[in-house]
Order: C-alpha cells, then sequence, then structure tokens
C-alpha cells in the first residue's frame, strides 16, 4: 500500500524516525513544513494558505523542485483538509500525520472531526507527543503489558469487544463521547479491540 505522510502546523515532539520510513509522498502543510526539514526530510508538495510557514523557508522552497500549492486565506477549508483532497484515491493510501499537537483547541478538534468524516480513516495514523493515534473498527495491537491506552468512540460504537485488558467489554454498545472506554491498561501483549459497527480512535 502506497505510504503518504502529511506534516501538520502546530507544535511537533513525536521521536518517530521517519526517515526509516519509505513515503511515496510527502506534504508540508503551511508552516508544518518546518518539522519535516528539522528532520532532514524534503516533501514533495507544500500547501496551504502559507501564512504561517518561516519566509526564509519558503524562500528555500521556491528554488527546489517541491511542488507548492498555494490557496487564498479566506477559504472555507482548513489546510489540512485541503491536503486530504489532494490525495489521489486516498482510501487505498496508509496516512501517517506529525504536528497538529497542541496549539489552538479548535485546530486540535477539527483534525479529529476531519479524519471522523472520511472513509479512509482506518487507514490513518497520527504520531503524537510519544503516543500513536489510530483510528479504527477492529484491530490487534502488540503492547507491552501494563501500558495505558485510551479508547475514544468517534461515532456510536454496536458490541464493542476489549479483550486483553485490565476492564475488558463483551459486545456492549457504547455512544459517542462516553468516557467509560478510556484510561485502560493492557494485561497481555496483544491487545485486541472490535465493533460490529462505527468508528473509534486508540491512543497508545
Amino acid at each position: 500500500m502506497t505510504n503518504i505522510l502529511i506534516s501538520l502546523g502546530g507544535n511537533c515532539s513525536t521521536d518517530k524516525d521517519l526517515k526509516k520510513e519509505q513515503f511515496n509522498e510527502i506534504i508540508g502543510v503551511d508552516s508544518g513544513t518546518q518539522h519535516l526539514f528539522n528532520r532532514s526530510i524534503t516533501p514533495n508538495v507544500v500547501l496551504g494558505d502559507l501564512d504561517s510557514i518561516d519566509p526564509s523557508l519558503l524562500k528555500k522552497i521556491k528554488t527546489m523542485e517541491i511542488d507548492i500549492k498555494s490557496y487564498e486565506p479566506n477559504k472555507d477549508k482548513t489546510d489540512f483538509e485541503l491536503a486530504i483532497e489532494s490525495i489521489n484515491k486516498p482510501d487505498d493510501k496508509k496516512i501517517y500525520l506529525i504536528g497538529g499537537e497542541e496549539g489552538e483547541i479548535d485546530h486540535l478538534f477539527s483534525i479529529f472531526t476531519i479524519v471522523s468524516n472520511y472513509k479512509f480513516a482506518k487507514n490513518l495514523t497520527w504520531f503524537y507527543q510519544d503516543k500513536k493515534i489510530i483510528f479504527k473498527q477492529n484491530i490487534s495491537i502488540n503492547m507491552q503489558k501494563g501500558s495505558k491506552f485510551s479508547i475514544i468512540p468517534i461515532t456510536n460504537l454496536k458490541d464493542l469487544k476489549i479483550t486483553g485488558a485490565e476492564w475488558e467489554l463483551n459486545e456492549e454498545d457504547i455512544v459517542a463521547g462516553s468516557s467509560k472506554t478510556l484510561r485502560n491498561i493492557s494485561k497481555s501483549d496483544v491487545l485486541k479491540i472490535n465493533c460490529g459497527s462505527g468508528l473509534f480512535c486508540v491512543i497508545y
């Protein structure tokens, strides 16, 4: 499967060694482009209204073979949404996010909202600080025993089942926004989460 890396504005403190990964396309979103250059990664595309990117970095980018897609500041979509929409057939891609940490709270919530509105959400992984955030319906995760994790129901979940955890569930319906699945602990090396329908994210 094709791998795409998107670097968002805001803080980016992940220690993931991205240079070891093979990405077919790398997208710098406005000031998020700086996170890529800080890690000696060159994007294929830089896009956004380019109002927050450092002018000296933008000047450097213009001398390189990097596709620049500039948008008007007064638009009805976020730069992240434009980045998502720029990907050809995103359902067939594995999409990785970095950046987007802290910053203004509405930006943080908008990332979750945008992701949950697309059918390819299950292909997306967000490296956030020292955590990984994934959006799934069914998953098995190799996890060290005693590790903390949280499940956030993005939509209503039907027949949610959690095995390999301190607090397990057996085909229980969970409404979107419920805190029942937060702050759990793994009891084995493999955590299994399944639901009949719905979308959740796991933070671990």
